[in-house]
């Protein structure tokens, strides 16, 4: 390893709340740094203080004139529906650009970080993948994914492979770069048949130059742990070795995992953790570059910080105890929160399944057969 895992993060980013009853709560952030420093990890990590991202920063992917309009939504309380500002999805407040810039600017610090040689980094507070050049959607402003690929390819020519396993389609980090063939998106998710943003299905594959470079794979609501990790292991893995990216960029949103009340997907511990522990060593052996890995979606404030903990011990090589301390349950408790689980991995959980597990795996069987035929030959695989 060339450096230390960059963690950047502030008490700042606990600003970007829409609303109080608003499913994003900055409470995810708060309580992930809380867990994580109380289990010894950041001490093992470079922290960074995330800078505001700048206007030409936010130039990079969206355009000014979107740019001015959130600008002036916060300032002025104004509502820009044509650019998804003041929606039920996007509510403006008061600290919109503000909170909005720093989120992109604790992704860009890592990604120069990276740049300058550190060897990965874990960016909680950014995975705002719905945002496209002037539209803000499903609670993302600005997306700090696009705008830290751009900033990367402003820099040096690098190919990169975008890997997201939120539950929701990675449909704005999709579109930045549908014509790119230095991107390689792939997204697994539940389908849009059955959730927003209603897109990632099996025939996106990308622009007329760039067929192939957009991969989607969407699952039944009720797919679990078997699926994420076929799906790794018979998607994502032989298009890794094939494609040979420079940098790895992860999306890491937890709200596929069964505890989540906005998906229907039943994802445990051990399936998140058995694809975080690949995406490690195949970033480490093959990637120049390294890994940038991001946060994202997750609504159960709880479940979310003990997942991305485990995920960050997993990037540091780091045993966790198998109990979330008593300290960080009380915690949680004074903050409101009543659903806390005891252990830091899902103890043998048997999951409700939302269709029957045949339906589920006849379905993937034919999307896997279908996306080896669209997708597989521009890779010579």
């Amino acid at each position: 390893m060339r450096g230390k895992l960059v963690y950047p993060y502030s008490n700042a980013l606990l600003g970007y709340e829409f609303k109080r009853d608003h499913p994003l709560k900055p409470d995810r952030l708060k309580l992930t740094y809380l867990l994580s420093k109380q289990l010894g990890l950041l001490e093992k990590v470079k922290e960074l203080e995330p800078a505001l991202a700048t206007r030409e920063d936010l130039e990079l992917f969206h355009s000014p004139e979107f740019i001015d309009a959130v600008v002036d939504s916060g300032t002025n309380n104004n509502v820009y529906p044509r650019y998804g500002l003041g929606t039920a999805d996007n509510p403006i407040f008061p600290l919109i650009h503000e909170t909005g810039a720093r989120y992109v600017g604790a992704t860009l610090d890592a990604m120069r970080a990276i740049i300058d040689g550190a060897s990965n980094a874990f960016v909680i507070s950014g995975g705002l993948h719905h945002a496209h050049r002037s539209l803000a959607s499903g609670f993302c402003i600005y997306n700090d994914v696009a705008i830290a690929i751009n900033l990367l390819h402003k820099k040096k020519q690098a190919k990169v492979l975008y890997f997201d396993f939120d539950a929701h389609h990675g449909d704005g980090v999709q579109n930045a770069f549908y014509g790119s063939k230095d991107v390689l998106t792939i997204s697994v998710h539940q389908t849009g048949q059955t959730l927003f943003p209603g897109t990632g299905f099996i025939y996106e594959t990308g622009g007329a130059e760039s067929t192939g470079y957009s991969v989607n794979i969407p699952l039944l609501p009720g797919a679990g742990t078997p699926e994420l990790i076929r799906v790794f292991d018979e998607v994502v893995a032989p298009l890794f070795e094939s494609f040979k990216p420079d940098l790895l960029v992860t999306q890491l949103g937890v709200d596929g995992h069964y505890l989540d009340p906005l998906a229907h997907l039943t994802y445990t511990s051990h399936g998140y953790e058995t694809v975080v522990a690949k995406l490690r060593d195949m970033s480490s052996d093959s990637c120049e570059l390294g890994w940038l890995a991001v946060g994202g979606g997750g609504y159960h404030p709880v479940n979310v910080a003990r997942l991305w903990t485990l995920f960050l011990a997993i990037m540091l090589e780091e045993d966790v105890p198998k109990l979330i301390p008593e300290e960080f349950r009380d915690i949680c408790t004074q903050m409101g929160y009543h659903d806390i689980p005891e252990f830091m991995r899902d103890e043998d959980k048997v999951v409700q399944m939302y269709v029957p597990r045949e339906q589920v795996t006849m379905d993937l069987d034919r999307s896997l057969r279908r996306l080896q035929e669209l997708v597989f030959p521009y890779h010579g695989l």
